[in-house]
């Protein structure tokens, strides 16, 4: 099964979703198609499993990337900053199976990539409520949970539509993340309660 996922996953690099046929991942996997269907009962099944297999893999590197301890040393804002290029990373690695999940517009796996981000998102408020020992829990969250959908929000995008510069400016690495860390810090309430601008 293991070699199914690792072709299927592989041709992903290459091909898109669409294209990709069994006899393709049995040809990549060095199995036949009957291999395939003893265990899958189609492609998107196969995505479904690949998807399962990446959320596991993207809870160990998001559980490390958001760990208030590794943050002690940085303001909130070095932090801040380490957390959206460790997004981009990430995204930017698993770009093609993002893409694919995401255009394929099939309820179980956008519910099961939102269910992903309750635990990311509780961790992310503690590295807060670290660097701003204030917030309430409850407001860490929020903060939290803002910052996570405006990351998402571009990052999907650069998944679905590659680095398209909608404005016709496109920006560099450095300027999307300088711009997602002045977003996130304007999250912040401000000491009257409302919150912070950048």
């Amino acid at each position: 099964m293991t070699r199914i996922l690792d072709a299927f996953e592989g041709l992903l690099r290459s091909k898109p979703y669409a294209q990709l046929m069994i006899n393709d991942i049995a040809r990549e996997a060095k199995t036949g198609a009957g291999s395939i269907y003893a265990r899958f009962r189609d492609k998107r099944s196969i995505l479904l499993a690949v998807q399962d297999r990446l959320r596991s893999r993207a809870r160990d590197y998001f559980f490390e990337l958001y760990d208030p301890d590794c943050w002690t040393d940085v303001s909130l804002e070095k932090a801040l900053e380490r957390v959206v290029r460790g997004n981009l990373t990430w995204h930017r690695q698993h770009r093609n199976i993002i893409k694919s999940s995401l255009l394929m517009d099939d309820s179980d796996i956008l519910e099961a990539i939102s269910n992903a981000f309750g635990p990311v998102n509780s961790r992310f408020s503690l590295l807060i409520r670290h660097h701003v020992p204030t917030l309430t829990k409850a407001a860490a969250i929020d903060v939290a949970a803002r910052v996570l959908r405006m990351m998402l929000a571009v990052f999907h995008q650069m998944a679905i539509f590659g680095d398209v510069a909608p404005t016709g400016h496109a920006l560099s690495d450095t300027e999307i993340v300088r711009a997602l860390v002045l977003s996130g810090l304007a999250q912040l309430p401000k000491k009257g309660g409302s919150k912070a601008s950048a």
